[in-house]
């Protein structure tokens, strides 16, 4: 199937050559966990090159294997004129960085393309440090695989009947909640957040962030855990998640 050709958008209609960038993310996180095709992007990249608007992806959450591949626009096959890091990064150590073509680079004048902290000695060795264990281990196979650990028992909470749908890839999903009862989806997600925290009695719990968009509940591991690890802390959220549905 032939994808579509991408022509003149409401936006360049109305405003045409006042138009210079388009930013966007691979993946909409906070908003929910939207994960859209690598078709919509590449269609994003066409109509850039169409119009000599540069492409800019904001990879600050997808960066450094979140989704599988060091970063997203490889693995969706496109190639933005600039993209905005951070987080995975530093791998915890609060950093980021801008890269983009040389050609818009080397137009800047002195100054408009630094801030206070560049070069931070510290942010630079953990960002070295970083790249130096990507080098050195299989880490990005490793999320591979346990990319598809967590999506199957993700998807086994559905039969909780509190979980209406499950979207993510890599090592990031977003659980959506489902209303049950006389509970909204919002408060099933509450409650489920709840019982994490609070996990078995003198036991073990689960760390979440959410819910997102009212409903939706994060989840995004660290891509070194082992797969005993990883199915322990499934074995448990299935566990935490029933408590719930009672």
């Amino acid at each position: 199937m032939q994808r579509p050709t991408p022509r003149n958008l409401n936006g360049w209609s109305e405003h045409g050559r006042r138009l210079n960038c388009l930013i966007t993310e691979p993946y909409l996180g906070g908003g929910g966990s939207f994960h859209p095709p690598a078709a919509y992007h590449q269609l994003l990249q066409d109509w850039c090159r169409e119009h000599d608007v540069l492409l800019i992806f904001d990879e600050v959450q997808s960066n450094f294997g979140r989704t599988g591949r060091m970063y997203a626009f490889e693995k969706y096959g496109i190639e933005p004129d600039f993209i905005c890091l951070g987080k995975g990064l530093g791998n915890g150590v609060p950093v980021s960085a801008a890269v983009g073509r040389k050609d818009v680079m080397a137009s800047l004048h002195y100054g408009e393309g630094s801030d206070t902290w560049s070069a931070n000695p510290l942010a630079c060795a953990a960002v070295l440090a970083t790249l130096d264990e990507f080098e050195s281990t299989d880490v990005l196979e490793h999320t591979r695989e346990l990319s598809r650990v967590f999506s199957a028992g993700l998807m086994r909470l559905k039969k909780t009947g509190l979980v209406a749908k499950v979207r993510g890839e890599g090592l990031v999903f977003g659980i959506e909640c489902a209303a049950a009862g006389n509970r909204s989806a919002r408060e099933v997600a509450i409650e489920i957040v709840r019982a994490c925290y609070e996990g078995r009695v003198g036991g073990d719990g689960i760390h979440l962030l959410g819910p997102l968009a009212e409903k939706v509940i994060r989840i995004s591991p660290p891509m070194t855990m082992t797969f005993e690890e990883a199915d322990d802390s499934l074995v448990l959220l299935e566990e935490l998640v029933a408590r719930v549905a009672v």
